[in-house]
Formats: structure tokens, C-alpha cells, sequence
């Protein structure tokens, strides 16, 4: 790419953020448009009008994939720049964890019975392959436990046992040392103001930060129009070389040339909230104490397609646990709009409206509760302080996209996104990855270049082969 470019980025999101900032570094002139007041509300989830991931409380950290070494290497890139971040803010890891944006709490992997699932294996033999295993402690292992104890990991080694076997047996598990949470709304404000500060303008609200289409006309190159820009909802017209969409699981509405390659769907979210003045209980789930938990409620089948998990974080500051189901993930299928280029039966998945998202499916309500009678007993039978669908945006295969549309003309359309629901990790690395894609395309020295790449001939799986006639579509009536 040939001198500087003037970029106008749809969304101020994880990836909106990241690309921005890294985008500024390299001297571009850089636009982010959002339609939220997240200059008023800091990413507050808390926000009625607030339907992004990239707005929660907090997001689990870990570097364990199985056998996508490349994601391990990515996250512990991160970490690395987690830390050096927290310690420019003045908060060192040995910091009190309220003021940190990268927690190591520790993160506990509970197997689906009493043995190390395949995945679990493939895990343990990449971080040993990269000089990690130290950091893993494997419950049944004496040597493993040993470490933990020498260590001071010990007590967050949790044993639990399994329900209704005879004979008594527990859960197989791994606690990842390197592993832990972000506070993810506190890191967006926080990156948000990185990028203000060095020069990044930002257009936010209903009128001014929502983009009602991108500009285009017509170029030299045949059945390819060129984007020159955009136009926001109060009709202005900003000018820009490459527009990005970074718009998360609204991308596919602003650019439907994603259509094939995306689809929304909503994580369950709930939680409970601890009382302060209840110090046995502030304490247990407080984050020096408490790992973050997942637990695969099922192997993964021979197909290799995703089974979710369910997962808790410690407490925030402000007592609350929350618990996350992405054992299904919800599709909303409506009517698309003409000449979209890919749908399913003339439809597609989008958000919720956010009053509609306040409310759990059946099936999600069951299997939280089931995991709070295994794992948080102190809260079984307790209602739930606040429930939530969280939109995410899941890709053909869980890689993100990140790549120019060839439909357009002159490289003036890049997408960034796809997170597929484990992007907020990778917040302070991932836009210098997806900058340098945008400077030097193919010639792109990222190490992520092949699996973030425009994905056409990919077969559509990972669910989004299902359609509107799937279980997990809410607005289907056999829906679970």
C-alpha cells in the first residue's frame, strides 16, 4: 500500500478498537463510526440500548485451543501485552486485581467425566510444545499437584464430584496458570481513549455514528463497484479510501456480502449477585481465590464440531458471578432483504431488539442451573440477579475474518470480525495483526494471515449450516 490512506471504521468494538489504534500508529487517518453512546456509557452492559459482546463485564483469558497452535501463540502474544498495558496504567500484576484490566485468576478446564477429553490432550501437548506445560496442572497427577502446591495454586486445584455415580468419582480437570479474565468494558473505555488520544476521531450515537449505507460508483474493473465512503443516518457524507466493517454481529447488515460467511447468535448470560457484608461468600468467589471455570458438559464428537461450554468468572468489584452458557447458540432467523447475497430459505440471523434478549430460552435456564448445583452450590436455588443473550458473530469454522472483499473494487472494503466469541482476548494484538493485512495484503508478515483470510469456498458448518428450520433458531416454534 502506497502512502497514507484515509479509513473510516464501522463499529468501536474489540476489533473496531484494536485496528484503529493500530491503524493510527501507522500514521493513517482513522473514523470510527458507532451507533452506541459508549463515550457517555463506558460500555457499560448495564446500558438498556446495549446489545454488543464487546460490552461485559468481563471475558474469559485463555490460551488453550487444542490443536490450533496458532490461536495459543496469538493469546500468548496478548498476554504479553495485557500486562505491559496494566503496568504503563500504573498496575503491576502484583496489583490489587480491581484496577488491573488482565486478571491471571487462574482458569480451571473440568473435563466431561473423569479422564482428560481428546481436546484436553491436544491442549497439553501444544503448551508442552511451546515450553507451557509447567503452567498446566493436571488434578490427577501427583506431580502436577505438587507444582500447583509449591507454586501457590493449590487451592484453586477445585475438586468436584460428579453426580449420582456409584461409585463416588470427580470431575477430571486442568487448571492453566497462564489463563484468567479481562475486564472487557473497562478495557474498550480505556482503548477508546488510547485511540482519541492519538488522534482517532470518533463519531458516537443513533445519528451520527450509524452508518445508513456505504458510497459507491463505479470503477474500471467490470461488475465491481469501488466504496469511496460512507453516509450516516443524519444524511452526512464522509469521505474515505477503505471503509472497515467491524460492526460484530450487525456486520452482515451494514456489508451482506457477509451473509455466507457470518451469522449472529446470542450467548446466555446470567448473574448472581453477592453481597458485600456476606465476607465467607465475598471472599470464596473474589478473584484471587476463585479460578474462572468452564466445563464441556459433552465430548466433542468426530465431526469436530464445537459443543460450547458452560463457564463462571470471579466476582467483579461489585459482587457479581457470572455465568455464561454457549452450549447452544441462538439464532434469530427474519426475512432478508432483497438481493442479499447468501441466505436460507430467503432469511437470515440478526439481533434481538435488546428488550427481547433480556430474556433466557428454556434450555439455557435448565443447563445454568444444573451447573450452579454442581459447581456453585451456594447458589443453587438462588434467582438469578439479571439475565442476558449477548450477540456474537460466529464465522464459517471460529476464525475471524479479516480480509478486503474481492467484491469491491481498488481495496476499498475491509472486513474485521468474526469473533466467533473468543475475540475480546486478543484487544491489545489483534489490530496490528489486521493492519498489517490491510497495508500488505498477501504479502502480510502476520502468522494468522491463512485463517483470517476472505473464506468463499469454505463449506458452511459450525452450525450456520442449519437455518431457519434449526433447534436453535428462538423464532422457530420446535425451538429448544
Amino acid at each position: 500500500m502506497e502512502g497514507k490512506k484515509s479509513v473510516a471504521i464501522i463499529g468501536a468494538g474489540i476489533f473496531g478498537l484494536s485496528l484503529a489504534v493500530a491503524l493510527r500508529d501507522r500514521q493513517h487517518n482513522v473514523t470510527v463510526f458507532e451507533r452506541s453512546r459508549y463515550d457517555q456509557n463506558e460500555y457499560s452492559p448495564e446500558d438498556k440500548d446495549v446489545q454488543a459482546a464487546s460490552a461485559d463485564l468481563n471475558k474469559i483469558f485463555r490460551a488453550s485451543y487444542g490443536n490450533e497452535i496458532h490461536y495459543q501463540r496469538l493469546a500468548m502474544e496478548s498476554r504479553k501485552a495485557w500486562v505491559s498495558e496494566d503496568e504503563k496504567r500504573g498496575f503491576p500484576e502484583r496489583a490489587s486485581s480491581e484496577q488491573r484490566l488482565f486478571v491471571n485468576s487462574g482458569m480451571l478446564r473440568v473435563q466431561p467425566s473423569s479422564t482428560l477429553s481428546a481436546l484436553e490432550k491436544e491442549t497439553l501437548e501444544n503448551m508442552e510444545r511451546d515450553g507451557l506445560r509447567d503452567t498446566q496442572f493436571v488434578k490427577s497427577s501427583p506431580d502436577d499437584r505438587q507444582r500447583a502446591q509449591s507454586l501457590g495454586w493449590q487451592a484453586k486445584l477445585l475438586d468436584f464430584d460428579i453426580p449420582n455415580a456409584s461409585p463416588k468419582v470427580s470431575y477430571e480437570s486442568v487448571l492453566d496458570s497462564t489463563a484468567g479474565f479481562v475486564r472487557c468494558s473497562k478495557a474498550c473505555a480505556h482503548y477508546q481513549k488510547v485511540a482519541a488520544e492519538k488522534g482517532v476521531k470518533f463519531y458516537f450515537g443513533p445519528e451520527v455514528g450509524t452508518v445508513k449505507e456505504l458510497r459507491k460508483e463505479q470503477s474500471d474493473t467490470a461488475g465491481k463497484p469501488k466504496v469511496t465512503g460512507l453516509v450516516t443516518k443524519n444524511g452526512t457524507v464522509h469521505d474515505a479510501d477503505i471503509v472497515v466493517v467491524a460492526a460484530g454481529s450487525f456486520s452482515t447488515q451494514i456489508l451482506p456480502d457477509l451473509s455466507y460467511h457470518l451469522e449472529s447468535s446470542g450467548g446466555s448470560i446470567a448473574t448472581f449477585k453477592i453481597d458485600p457484608n456476606d465476607t465467607q461468600l465475598w471472599e470464596k468467589y473474589s478473584p484471587e481465590r476463585f479460578p474462572v471455570i468452564t466445563w464441556k458438559t459433552q465430548p466433542r464428537p468426530d465431526s469436530g464440531k464445537d459443543t460450547g461450554s458452560i463457564y463462571v468468572l470471579p466476582r467483579t468489584p461489585e459482587g457479581l458471578v457470572k455465568i455464561g452458557y454457549r452450549g447452544t447458540k441462538y439464532t434469530n432467523f427474519q426475512d432478508a432483504p432483497d438481493n442479499t447475497p447468501f441466505t436460507q430459505d430467503g432469511q437470515w440471523s440478526i439481533p434481538l431488539s435488546p428488550e427481547e434478549s433480556l430474556k433466557l430460552p428454556e434450555k439455557s435456564v435448565y443447563s445454568i442451573k444444573q451447573f450452579v448445583s454442581i459447581f456453585l452450590p451456594e447458589f443453587d436455588g438462588v434467582p438469578f440477579h439479571s439475565t442476558k443473550l449477548c450477540w456474537y458473530t460466529d464465522s464459517l469454522d471460529n476464525s475471524f475474518v479479516i480480509d478486503y472483499v474481492p467484491e469491491y473494487a481498488g481495496k476499498s472494503v475491509f472486513v474485521c470480525t468474526g469473533g466467533s466469541g473468543h475475540g475480546a482476548k486478543f484487544l491489545p494484538i489483534l489490530g496490528r495483526h489486521a493492519a498489517d493485512i490491510l497495508e500488505r495484503h498477501e504479502e502480510s508478515s502476520s502468522f494468522m494471515r491463512p485463517f483470517w483470510r476472505w473464506r468463499p469456498d469454505v463449506a458452511r458448518k459450525n452450525g450456520l449450516e442449519e437455518g431457519p428450520t434449526g433447534s436453535r433458531n428462538i423464532g422457530n416454534p420446535h425451538a429448544s
